[in-house]
């Protein structure tokens, strides 16, 4: 996995939009304590692209957040094998090494695939969901704001987990009085009986804001 951000837009576009709604000169500080209060449309006018490279099936979840803008690798054009996969973070060696095996498999079919004249779009069909894959994503801050809340969760997949969390530290660091876990109230009024998806029964929890606030120490 890999994510670098590219382009960001400062909050100052923010600020002078709220300074034009109330007709007032505002600051940093208004800004914060509007979106504490739930006034996240103010944060729509600034933008941030990152460039990630993830699986395809983290990919597949992440494009179910609507708002976000996606341009993705080519499998046309482009050999994706190259990119790798997705280590699954097993226990069992032996399962490792098999996985690790049925990834060597289905590399050397796509590549008699394409010796063969088929095309890479073709070929790619026989690549496993582990595939990496990259891609540039651009939201507006409400957008990962509100995607944030969702993903920086125990729920999450492990992989997703892993990308929500390194990108919340790059919008921790570019913008900290917006983006911490106090402001986005991470892990507050959770309605789910457990903090593990695949346990359907109420149990203690282990919310993962626990984390997050020892990590924002550190950055």
């Amino acid at each position: 996995m890999r994510v670098e951000i590219k382009y960001i837009e400062s909050l100052n576009k923010c600020i002078n939009g709220m300074s034009m709604c109330y007709g007032a000169k505002c600051s940093i500080n208004s800004l914060v304590k509007a979106v504490g209060a739930g006034h996240l449309s103010l944060l729509e006018h600034a933008n941030a692209t990152f460039e990630v490279e993830c699986s395809q099936k983290c990919l597949a979840q992440i494009t179910r957040h609507r708002h976000f803008s996606f341009t993705v690798e080519s499998t046309r054009g482009k050999d994706i094998t190259e990119n790798g996969y997705y280590e699954l973070p097993l226990k069992d060696k032996e399962l490792n090494d098999t996985i690790n095996q049925l990834w060597k498999l289905s590399v050397e079919a796509y590549g008699l695939l394409v010796d063969s004249g088929e095309s890479k779009e073709h070929a790619a069909y026989v690549l496993p969901l582990m595939t990496n894959v990259k891609f540039y994503i651009t939201g507006n801050l409400r957008v990962w704001f509100e995607y944030l809340q969702k993903r920086l969760c125990n729920r999450a997949s492990d992989e997703h987990k892993e990308l929500a969390l390194e990108i919340y530290k790059r919008l921790h660091v570019q913008y900290p009085p917006i983006f911490n876990s106090t402001v986005m109230g991470l892990c507050e009024g959770c309605k789910e009986s457990s903090c593990d998806f695949t346990v359907h029964k109420t149990q203690a929890k282990n919310p993962l804001v626990k984390v997050i606030k020892e990590m924002e120490q550190e950055l």
